[in-house]
């Protein structure tokens, strides 16, 4: 046992000091997987900033030649040179506080109620049902809106006898965001609640509050801070939203007001325009746009995490209860209230309390329908469309009966197969990182930038690409016809991949008991080898999990495709090719207005849905029952 005085934990930085003091193979060897754990963190913090170089260089000539026009000026016209801007700000700024004045009154309400007033069966039932609604891809929800969600706007714009435009328009896109955020703000602040101290709870109910007087007065004054951050990040999420906003704004750029107003975003602009744009300065502007998104949803992520790891630092007080504090108010100042008030005899505490129960209760039923009708409807319109066909035939011309998408099927298999095989080292090595060199001062920074990395829109992502890509061209690295291809869509995936998979993959190995580690180093292990032969397969099942639900992520992803992938109607087996994906056929023949083409866009999104959605209703059953192999160690 004398040999296990000699291993020192590579994080305690003795690797570096044996290697020095040259004390064997065994300790260069700890030395070098420490550097490549080490190299793969940089990554993370390399491809943040390459994302910012790469869209500043290509950015900067409409900085200097269009200059602050492109956020004041309404005319779009790149064959005159001019590049207003202000018309795409206007709609993503309308739809997304459209969204957010629905969703946070939901979302909020959804997550108290699960966190403080249901059942046990009933908060496991809906948290899984909530999980579903953010699982579904945009692109769906967009289908779904145009043949659902638009025609019923519609009704509602001639009841008020409102122009005919299809119900596409701000209305229908704030509405589509707001289904798409709330299980953001919902998953936050359900997890804020949690951390509200159990004695603060018992605290006000010792001293007469109901239970809807607890909430108010105690639960969320302390999670408040948290709440916020998923606000936040649910606004960022709707701000760079791209294919349900292209699918039913109207793509007009115009600035015209609620509720039968159309217009157009920044993420839609960018989907329409940069993959076919006919000048530089064109692209430049594009990019600049791109770079504004960027540095808006940086921001608003980053004052997220601020606010949710306030609401998380472990050395935050309680605090006292006083005749100003929250438990006095929460228990005594409403009750009295309630008495002293004339005509409010009957509204009672407990009477409130029951109200607001019902209230909290029908926020998360108003949560799931949309769920339950996007699944229904797709269902019942998918399952006629599909047949032998679909899965073994190529995609027809306008007009022709019969096809199928049988190269679209392969090709994102082969976009998802590639990405994860990029993403997969970098993601699991950089969990290595954060979780067995912890206290290294790096890793802290790794993880936030990591997080933010996370919250970068699609579309910015598939534009960083499609900048490099275009650098590359310039430079003579790559010929202009290779500008589309399966390894730019391969790539632009895969970085929306690193930060799922090395955020899952941290949790999974923190959970394996200190013990496991401790007895490896006592038998004389070296580091690495307890981390690769102890460690990681006591956590491999979690790490799996993690894996599939990044690939359930990106399996609906459309909108980095379009200007990296592209899109082809023929077989395409190599990466150097133009490559189709199920994803950008339901965009197309959704718009497309030929029946044929709608009863394909209605099986491929059937696919589609029924894929995430099996991966994610796999995830859950292997969380529940596959836990971390060594956690049963203690």
């Amino acid at each position: 046992m004398s040999v296990s005085s000699n291993r020192v934990p590579a994080s305690r930085g003795g690797s570096w000091q044996r290697v020095r003091s040259g004390l064997g193979i065994g300790s260069l060897a700890d030395w070098i997987f420490r550097c490549l754990a080490q190299s793969s963190a940089l990554v993370v913090l390399m491809l943040v900033g390459l994302l910012v170089a790469l869209l500043t260089l290509q950015a900067w000539p409409a900085v200097r030649g269009v200059g602050t026009s492109i956020f004041l000026d309404t005319d779009w016209d790149p064959k005159h040179h001019q590049f207003g801007g202000f018309s795409f700000l206007y709609g993503s700024v309308v739809t997304s506080l459209l969204a957010m004045l629905l969703a946070v009154p939901l979302g909020v309400g959804t997550a108290t109620f699960l966190a403080e007033v249901a059942p046990a069966w009933v908060r496991r039932g809906g948290s899984f049902l909530v999980e579903l609604l953010a699982a579904i891809p945009s692109v769906v929800y967009g289908f779904w809106g145009i043949h659902f969600l638009s025609p019923n706007v519609q009704k509602m714009f001639d009841l008020m006898g409102g122009p005919n435009v299809g119900g596409k328009g701000l209305l229908s896109a704030g509405l589509i965001l707001a289904i798409m955020v709330v299980p953001y703000i919902a998953a936050v602040s359900f997890d804020v609640c949690q951390a509200v101290p159990r004695a603060q709870r018992e605290g006000a109910l010792a001293l007469g509050a109901t239970r809807w007087q607890t909430i108010w007065g105690v639960v969320w004054p302390y999670a408040r801070p948290g709440i916020l951050g998923g606000c936040f990040l649910a606004l960022g999420r709707a701000v760079g939203e791209t294919m349900a906003v292209t699918m039913l704004i109207g793509n007009t750029p115009v600035v015209e007001p609620l509720p039968f107003g159309q217009g157009y975003t920044i993420p839609s602009l960018l989907a329409h325009k940069l993959p076919s744009s006919e000048s530089l300065m064109e692209d430049s502007a594009l990019i600049e746009l791109s770079l504004l998104l960027f540095l808006l949803t940086i921001s608003m992520n980053t004052l997220a995490r601020l606010l949710i790891w306030r609401v998380g630092r472990p050395a935050r007080r309680l605090r006292k209860p006083s005749a100003e504090g929250s438990l006095s108010v929460a228990a005594e100042s409403p009750a009295q209230r309630q008495r002293n008030r004339p005509g409010h005899r009957f509204l009672t505490p407990s009477v409130v309390n029951y109200l607001m129960t019902g209230v909290l209760a029908l926020c998360l039923l108003l949560t799931c329908i949309p769920l339950f009708l996007i699944l229904g409807y797709i269902a019942y319109r998918g399952f006629g469309s599909i047949g032998w066909d679909f899965f073994t035939k190529l995609p027809r011309p306008q007009g022709e009966a019969g096809g199928g998408l049988a190269n679209a099927i392969a090709g994102s298999g082969i976009l998802v197969g590639l990405a994860a095989l990029l993403a997969l080292p970098v993601g699991l090595l950089s969990a290595i990182f954060l979780s067995e060199y912890r206290t290294s001062r790096l890793a802290p920074v790794v993880r936030f930038f990591g997080e933010l990395l996370g919250g970068v829109p699609s579309i910015v992502v598939g534009t960083s690409v499609y900048a490099l890509v275009r650098w590359f061209i310039e430079f003579g690295l790559l010929r202009p016809r290779e500008q589309f291809s399966g390894w730019a869509g391969a790539c632009a995936l895969a970085v929306m991949m690193i930060p799922i998979l090395m955020r899952a993959s941290e949790e999974a190995l923190k959970l394996v008991p200190q013990a496991l580690r401790n007895g490896s180093h006592a038998l004389g292990a070296h580091y690495w080898q307890t981390v690769l032969r102890v460690i990681v397969p006591a956590a491999l099942p979690a790490i799996i999990t993690g894996t599939f639900l990044a690939v359930a992520r990106i399996a609906g992803e459309t909108a980095p495709l379009l200007m990296t992938a592209f899109g082809n109607d023929k077989w395409a087996f190599s990466p150097e090719q133009k490559m189709g994906f199920l994803p950008l056929y339901i965009y197309q023949y959704s718009m497309s207005g030929d029946p044929r083409f709608e009863s394909q866009a209605w099986a491929a999104a059937l696919v589609l849905l029924a894929f995430v959605m099996l991966l994610n209703v796999g995830i859950r059953l292997l969380t529940g029952r596959r836990a971390v192999l060594a956690s049963r160690a203690e």
